[in-house]
C-alpha cells in the first residue's frame, strides 16, 4: 500500500511539474489601471464596483484553482 501512495505521488508530481503554462506570454501592467468590475457586498449583497474606490489604496489578490 505505501509504494503504490509513492507512486501515486511521483506521477502527480510529474504531471503537474511537466504539465505547459497557460501563462506563457503573461506580463504585468504596472502603472496601469485595473478594469473595471463589480462584486456583490458580502454583508448586504449591493453591487461594489472597483471605481468607487477611486483614489484609495486597493490592494487585489487574483488567483485560480485549475
Amino acid at each position: 500500500m505505501r509504494n503504490l501512495n509513492l507512486l501515486t505521488l511521483t506521477c502527480g508530481c510529474f504531471c503537474f511539474f511537466a504539465a505547459p503554462s497557460r501563462a506563457g506570454g503573461y506580463s504585468p501592467r504596472v502603472g496601469r489601471p485595473h478594469p473595471d468590475f463589480t462584486l456583490p457586498n458580502i454583508a448586504d449583497r449591493t453591487p461594489v464596483s472597483l471605481s468607487q474606490f477611486r483614489g484609495r489604496k486597493v490592494l487585489l489578490i487574483h488567483f485560480a484553482s485549475w
